[in-house]
């Protein structure tokens, strides 16, 4: 028998009916002829070489860009050059405030040395008030030396203040010509003495003293009057006398005559003589002039 044809598969039905159902869908769509794409893909194809070129040689250019050490190199080379000196100066400076914060501390340790003594000073003068007849005079100096003291310790730098006291050595006769000599070569004269007499241990401090100290009777160990046979003469400045036209220095010199008060009042103003005396002395710090009173101190 015959059999009869089934119902047509979906594929079989789709293919009956595809031209006419394209043609229908696709009635106003412009189709290019295979010439036309072919010329479209080769257009495509040489725009994709001309950009894909053009960014790699971008990405070649940023990559060597990114690893160019041109300039790290130079500012390195700079570095090299200018930091070594830059560093040596750092280190003098550094240095340098070093030494200056060890001498502000020993400065302000000498000025605590110094305002302790004063106060022991002030101590000793109130105690013996009733006793001494400069007593007004010697506080005066005092409250004066403690005001000085307070003053440099708002100085930033108290630096080149020098706190000695002259202590009395020796006195030394010599020859010298007051009316044809200079001042300067009198003074010479003086200091050389000094030196040429010295004890051992003072040949690099001993000197001669200047008249203001002596005036002031500024010198620990003065003796109170000239027990020499010869007029006492101290350095300039504060040397001048009476005026003298014949004196080569247009000025006699002041001195302490033999026997005489050696102090302000009554020194002389009219010493011309040949034949002179020296105070000789040594400078002490205020710790070893503490402790040279201490050991001259009788029991």
């Amino acid at each position: 028998p015959t059999t009869a044809p089934g119902p047509a598969t979906t594929i079989e039905a789709h293919e009956s009916v595809g031209a006419e159902e394209s043609d229908r869908q696709y009635a106003n769509t412009v189709t290019f002829s295979p010439e036309q794409c072919e010329e479209e893909r080769a257009a495509l194809e040489e725009q994709w070489r001309k950009s894909f070129l053009v960014i790699e040689d971008l990405v070649e250019e940023t990559g060597a860009a990114c690893h160019d050490t041109t300039c790290e190199d130079a500012v390195e080379e700079e570095r090299a050059t200018v930091m070594p000196p830059l560093n040596t100066e750092r280190g003098e400076r550094i240095e340098e405030v070093r030494k200056a914060q060890i001498d502000l501390v020993n400065e302000k340790e000498k000025l605590d040395d110094l305002e302790s003594a004063v106060t022991k000073l002030e101590q000793v003068t109130r105690e013996t008030e009733e006793t001494c007849q400069n007593e007004e005079l010697g506080s005066e100096y005092l409250e004066a030396v403690r005001t000085l003291v307070k003053s440099m310790k708002n100085c930033p730098g108290l630096t080149g203040a020098v706190f000695e006291i002259p202590a009395f050595r020796k006195t030394v006769d010599l020859g010298v010509d007051l009316l044809a000599e200079t001042d300067e070569a009198t003074d010479a004269k003086l200091e050389q003495a000094c030196k040429d007499a010295a004890d051992a241990g003072d040949e690099d401090t001993i000197r001669a003293a200047k008249q203001s100290e002596l005036d002031q009777r500024a010198i620990s160990g003065l003796p109170e009057t000239n027990t020499g046979p010869m007029s006492i003469v101290g350095l300039c400045p504060a040397c001048a006398g009476d005026t003298h036209a014949a004196a080569t220095t247009g000025h006699k010199r002041k001195c302490f005559r033999a026997g005489g008060v050696i102090n302000s009042t009554e020194v002389s103003s009219d010493c011309l003589g040949a034949n002179v005396m020296a105070v000789c002395v040594v400078d002490l710090s205020l710790a070893d002039h503490n402790a040279a009173k201490t050991t001259t101190v009788a029991p």
